[in-house]
């Protein structure tokens, strides 16, 4: 499967979740692999016997000297999910493309970080008309949380028949716009999270996750971080608040794509 793209300006790996997993850790410094992925992934230039060939190494530069690491899926019924990841480091990025015919690896100078993920993030104009719901029910928490969008897709629709009972645009039992998407499916699922080295592994250190219809976008977080958020709770309760597997109400927060992107662009660059 493995195989090297240099047709274009920066040269291209196109690899399995298994050659990847080798390579990154070749690239920080850890044993060459054995075996098939070995074979695979001499065949296909990347590998010598003496490490990460001379066309390949600058896809890979980012890894060795990351300090922050970057993961984006965007989720949308009308179309396969996406996810990119970039591992970060001072000058250079490598950027991890999860795509239909594998891995899609390639390198960065650190300031192009932003370029790569802006197609990922919804960050579109809109009339940022919100008309409510302001609470999704935790069916919706867990069938994002299990990664079920088949399921969510179906849920969504549900609530959409569940709120609007033919009452007036706007008014209690009427459509709104998030009603109408959910109805639709127009409406796009982004899950963010930036992660460091600490203690020998990768900490997550910041995390959003997105729910939009073409008029509004907001900020989904589960009612009890939103209430401790409220009550100005410290951020160690928010925390562990966060990291409850336990499904719960969601909470709606109205917010600009301007706000979004100020939010999440330190998460471009090295820590």
């Amino acid at each position: 499967m493995a195989r090297l793209d240099t047709s274009g300006y920066t040269p291209v790996l196109i690899i399995g979740d298994a050659e990847w997993l080798s390579l990154r850790a070749v690239a920080m410094g850890g044993r060459m692999p054995k075996g098939r992925v070995a074979r695979r992934l001499q065949r296909s230039g990347i590998l010598d016997d003496q490490g990460i060939m001379p066309s390949a190494a600058p896809a890979l530069h980012g890894v060795a000297g990351a300090t922050r690491h970057l993961d984006v899926y965007r989720f949308e019924p009308t179309r396969p999910g996406r996810r990119a990841e970039a591992w970060i480091g001072p000058q250079r990025a490598t950027i991890v493309k999860h795509e239909p015919d594998g891995y899609h690896v390639y390198g960065l100078d650190e300031c192009e970080v932003p370029s790569a993920f802006a197609q990922l993030l919804d960050v579109q104009p809109r009339h940022n008309i919100d008309l409510g719901p302001r609470i999704l029910p935790p069916s919706v928490y867990s069938f994002i949380d299990s990664g079920d969008l088949d399921a969510l897709t179906e849920e969504l629709a549900r609530l959409a028949r569940q709120l609007d009972r033919g009452g007036e645009p706007g008014q209690l039992g009427g459509p709104t716009p998030l009603t109408d998407g959910f109805a639709s499916g127009q409406w796009t699922l982004s899950l963010i999270s930036t992660s460091v080295p600490r203690d020998g592994g990768w900490e997550v250190v910041g995390s959003m996750t997105t729910l939009s219809v073409p008029e509004c976008l907001y900020e989904l977080a589960p009612k009890s971080v939103a209430e401790a958020l409220d009550a100005g709770a410290p951020p160690e309760v928010v925390a562990q608040k966060a990291t409850s597997n336990l499904p719960e109400e969601l909470f709606l927060e109205h917010m600009t794509s301007l706000e979004l992107w100020a939010r999440v662009s330190p998460w471009f660059f090295a820590s």
